[in-house]
């Protein structure tokens, strides 16, 4: 089932965050787990997103979706705004705030498979550091954000789900990540409108 490659991405994100741990004194296991939890949230969304809108292009003879879907050239943001409008002729519920979070989730996942070294000095009262750079990836230890990741992620499948099945749409989610949150618990959590207000 095309599903399958969409749930596998976030089983693993699942069980990455899963291994982390509330104790401080173990960054260095969080950044590894919290890394990988919050890649496969990405790479899971990424994922759904083409392999869902490819299937809905071809069975609504949408050339242009199917294109998109397959497209590495396209933005994730646009691929959420303009592949449920071009399928569904509406947008997801809440779309500019869900957009302009996944856009910053995006930038941050660039820099991590794209890392950039800038040098940087720290200077005090007779000693001068030179060549320092700052640890960005520190982010990853904290569990909460890598959770807040991956439910953000979470969302925009879940109001996919409100757009297909507009008269049931929980099940939608169970069936693509096997993950049973809903809509309705996902916005609760971010605590943000379920329905856009």
């Amino acid at each position: 089932m095309p599903q399958a490659i969409v749930q596998t991405y976030f089983k693993a994100a699942m069980q990455n965050l899963s291994q982390m741990t509330p104790n401080e004194d173990d960054r260095e296991h969080n950044r590894h787990f919290g890394l990988q939890a919050f890649l496969m949230s990405l790479v899971g969304l990424e994922a759904f997103l083409n392999v869902h809108f490819h299937m809905q292009g071809r069975v609504r003879k949408l050339g242009k979706v199917v294109k998109a879907a397959t497209s590495d050239n396209i933005k994730v943001e646009s691929k959420i705004s303009n592949q449920a409008f071009a399928c569904y002729g509406k947008h997801i519920v809440g779309q500019k705030l869900i957009n302009k979070k996944i856009r910053e989730l995006y930038d941050m996942r660039s820099a991590i498979v794209h890392p950039k070294w800038e040098p940087s000095s720290l200077g005090m009262t007779g000693l001068m550091i030179e060549d320092m750079v700052d640890n960005f990836q520190r982010a990853f230890e904290d569990r909460l954000f890598c959770r807040e990741a991956l439910q953000w992620c979470l969302l925009v499948i879940a109001r996919i789900g409100m757009l297909q099945w507009p008269d049931n749409p929980d099940p939608f989610m169970q069936m693509w990540t096997s993950i049973p949150d809903t809509n309705t618990t996902l916005s609760d959590a971010l605590g943000i409108s379920k329905d856009g207000s």
